[in-house]
């Protein structure tokens, strides 16, 4: 659809150009005729000069086209072809580059066919040039991509000062694939505002110097220690959002108090996490799903989301502890799956306005003699509350299994 619209754009514009160069009626046009060969020349001349636009503004028009549509717009004329060549984002994997016919999406792709792949990649990195703002290497389905092939897109994507980095590797990878965090060395990182790997392993990360521009920073399925990430975190002193998910080697994720601009953080079953400690302090909001921790997260917090995973009793622990952890709360979720009732225990949310509890059961129903008016107790404690949304629902594990 982007590659259609770009001609209709052109021809609309050419169309405008032969108007105003149309002669009037009533008026003699003076102008000597083109012999046939002349004319022909004109048109091919005619089908090659770029439209009247600044270069800029069609850089950015091709930009917003899907990669394949760039491509093919790329063979129009000499104009869009240098707007290939300087495209600042590049997506790479099998559906952007035109594998759709070959394979079902979620299948891994074959060795031929990861060869084509590698091929194509390899030739578009080679004619780039220019600032590059974003690359992204979804390669979910194909694990046959050698680990050179990788080193070498991501030398590509540092040396063209990429601002947003994406890995997204098949699962073979997670133990295997070492990220090259020597890449980082001489601040030829410095451009990368938004990395995220994913299925891939970070170690050893000692000697990183300081990665200044990273804002974001997204771990899924990473290979990792509590040791190597906190090397990484006192790197980064302009983070702003952290998330981290099934990052299983992790044990205590420590924050230094460094990271000034650390807002928002997302941790999510991280299985073998025990202990989570934040100094950053200006953390205000915290997203949390898995089994039982110990937080400890400062006073700034704000916004809290809390999502069980194993983890029993979290409007209970909710209610006795969290008045006294994060004491200016004003945004509270929670979601268990197996509760008692709701304890009576001294202690406010003096500045809570929005409470969500949800009741989720994987069985017949949830918990059949909980008593729901003892919720009553949470409510008083939160003098300023102007929201409150209670959900329960369950799901049969037989209707699960019998779903196509």
């Amino acid at each position: 659809m982007g590659l259609l619209h770009l001609q209709r754009l052109i021809s609309s514009q050419s169309q405008q150009r032969d108007r105003r160069h149309r002669p009037r009626r009533g008026k003699i046009n003076h102008e000597p005729c083109l012999q046939d060969d002349e004319a022909s020349r004109a048109d091919k001349k005619m089908a090659c000069v770029d439209p009247s636009l600044p270069e800029d503004i069609w850089h950015h028009i091709h930009s917003l086209l899907p990669l394949q549509d760039a491509a093919c717009a790329a063979c129009v004329s000499q104009a869009f072809l240098r707007c290939w060549i300087y495209r600042p984002n590049l997506t790479f994997s099998p559906e952007t580059l035109n594998f759709k016919n070959q394979y079902n999406e979620g299948d891994e792709i074959s060795a031929d066919m990861s060869t084509q792949l590698v091929t194509r990649i390899e030739r578009i990195v080679r004619k780039h040039k220019g600032i590059l703002k974003a690359l992204k290497l979804e390669l979910l389905d194909c694990p046959d991509i050698d680990n050179y092939d990788l080193h070498s897109w991501l030398f590509f994507a540092f040396k063209s000062q990429v601002e947003e980095l994406s890995l997204w590797l098949h699962s073979d990878f997670t133990e295997v694939y070492n990220f090259p965090w020597q890449l980082f060395s001489e601040g030829r990182g410095n451009s990368i505002r938004s990395l995220h790997l994913s299925c891939c392993a970070l170690r050893p990360v000692t000697g990183l110097g300081c990665l200044t521009n990273i804002s974001i920073l997204e771990l899924y399925d990473v290979c990792i220690s509590g040791e190597d990430l906190g090397c990484i975190l006192s790197s980064c002193p302009a983070l702003e959002e952290l998330h981290l998910m099934d990052c299983s080697e992790i044990i205590c994720l420590e924050i230094p108090c460094l990271l000034h601009q650390l807002s928002h953080l997302v941790v999510s079953e991280c299985e073998n996490l025990n202990v989570i400690q934040s100094k950053a302090p200006n953390l205000c909001s915290f997203v949390y799903s898995g089994e039982e921790a110990q937080f400890s997260l400062g006073d700034s917090l704000e916004n809290l989301k809390i999502m069980g995973s194993g983890w029993d009793e979290i409007v209970g622990y909710a209610r006795e502890r969290l008045p006294h952890m994060v004491p200016k709360l004003e945004y509270l979720d929670i979601c268990s799956s197996f509760e008692r009732d709701t304890p009576v225990v001294p202690g406010e949310f003096l500045y809570l306005n929005h409470l969500a509890i949800s009741f989720v059961s994987w069985s017949s129903g949830f918990c059949p003699d909980y008593d729901y008016l003892s919720l009553v107790s949470f409510l008083d404690a939160c003098p300023a509350l102007e929201t409150f949304e209670l959900s329960v629902s369950h799901v049969h594990l037989a209707k699960l299994v019998n779903e196509p």
